[in-house]
């Protein structure tokens, strides 16, 4: 049964929030202080949550989507929200999260760093399935759903990765693609030279004859990794090379990395450039010590090493650490020291104590106690933690500044316009008067 609905605020995920009759009411694609007729789809948890069916009195931030599969396909959310300010809507969701989860009243200023709204990923994951037809589709996935929506152009997709999805959707390598579940697609800084990655259950001489094909004829193809199981094998390049800045990052398949192309000497920059010997220790022959856990690829890790006597780098993918440790012997960064390891393991056995600053990239599951019981014994003098997911960032900080740490500030960077997904940065200090 339809009914009205006003939403009250947007909420982390993309949803807005409301009541009716004293129930909680979550509704995609709507905005604050709307008039709305909504239809209830399904309960969980005493929550309804419904779809729109009509905007009888629209807010006036509302635009309408240049997307023709807005609300259809699954990748996008905020579409319908002008993108200046979906970033001080994604401010305020990060706020209200940080209280809400980690009862944390931060009503300082969060400072905001936003990305150019369209074509700026340099990183997909493209579905790959079989319809009711025979034919094979690529995509992504559907609202709410497993189920593949099938589309020729992605708008937040860079022009270089989307040239090679209009050619990979060709009925030709459609028919080639068969066993093909997923393709992942990475572009260079300049958006030129791309990186493949094909998973499923590809026949291996069948794959690489594909693999080769695409270096031949797609344009800027200039690796491609077949995937099977545990068994990865790469044709033309082993690896593509990603500048950020001054520095030049080796990336193989496999690796991780960030996926958003025009912010990151921005977050570089506010994660490792503040500190500097000079900020941490006015005496100039003090040894100074960075621990950059969740590491990847050295994105953090060789820029600190211009300003640290030493940097222990500590990634859990080998592949990953691989790639760091080349990345710091290419810019001859001797003080660089990669270690594969868990956050949790490297610190249970980690012996020194008071390392200068710590630096924390985790994926969305966040730190957790387990690692941090651990990180606040050994007594980091500073800690900036950069999350991709404000709930675990929240329970995190909340735990930090319960033992011992004072929050000195928050950023908010923008990765990802028109979707719901947030890049943070926290900055934290021991509150023992050593820090500066």
């Amino acid at each position: 049964m339809p009914f009205e609905l006003i939403p009250q605020k947007l909420i982390y995920g993309g949803d807005a929030l409301g009541h009716y009759q004293g129930r909680t009411v979550l509704v995609p694609r709507a905005l604050a202080g709307e008039r709305l007729e909504v239809e209830a789809m399904r309960t969980a948890k005493g929550v309804v949550h419904a779809r729109p069916r009509r905007v009888l009195e629209a807010s006036p931030d509302r635009v309408e989507p240049p997307c023709p599969y807005f609300g259809r396909c699954g990748g996008c959310q905020y579409q319908h929200l002008k993108p200046e300010l979906q970033t001080v809507a994604k401010a305020e969701i990060l706020r209200e999260t940080l209280r809400r989860i980690g009862h944390i009243h931060w009503d300082s200023e969060i400072p905001l760093h936003a990305a150019h709204p369209w074509n700026y990923r340099n990183q997909t994951q493209l579905k790959v399935a079989r319809q009711p037809d025979g034919r094979l589709v690529l995509g992504f996935f559907e609202h709410e759903s497993h189920r593949l929506f099938p589309l020729d152009v992605c708008l937040i997709l860079s022009p270089g990765l989307n040239a090679i999805l209009g050619e990979l959707r060709s009925t030709e390598w459609s028919a080639r693609l068969v066993g093909c579940q997923e393709i992942e697609l990475l572009a260079d800084h300049q958006d030129e030279r791309v990186a493949v990655t094909l998973r499923g259950s590809l026949n291996p001489n069948e794959a690489e004859a594909i693999a080769r094909e695409m270096l031949a004829r797609l344009s800027g193809v200039v690796s491609v990794a077949v995937e099977t199981g545990r068994e990865l094998r790469v044709f033309g390049e082993a690896a593509l090379n990603y500048s950020v800045g001054d520095f030049r990052y080796r990336i193989s398949p496999g690796s991780f990395f960030q996926a958003s192309r025009f912010l990151l000497p921005e977050l570089v920059a506010a994660v490792t450039s503040e500190e500097s010997a000079a900020a941490l220790a006015p005496d100039s022959d003090r040894q100074m010590l960075a621990l950059d856990l969740f590491a990847g690829v050295g994105l953090f890790t060789l820029p600190l090493a211009r300003r640290f006597t030493q940097v222990v780098a500590v990634e859990a993918a080998a592949i990953s650490t691989a790639d760091l440790a080349a990345n710091a012997e290419a810019h001859a960064l001797r003080n660089v020291r990669a270690v594969t390891a868990t956050a949790f393991d490297f610190l249970r056995r980690f012996a020194q104590s008071a390392p200068d600053l710590v630096v924390l990239d985790p994926p969305r599951a966040g730190v957790g106690v387990r690692a941090l019981k651990l990180l606040v014994a050994c007594r980091p003098r500073r800690i900036h933690y950069v999350s991709c997911s404000p709930p675990t960032l929240a329970r995190d900080l909340g735990y930090l500044l319960a033992h011992g740490y004072e929050l000195q500030g928050v950023e908010l960077f923008d990765f990802f316009p028109q979707t719901f997904h947030i890049e943070s940065l926290a900055k934290l200090t021991r509150r023992d008067g050593t820090s500066p």
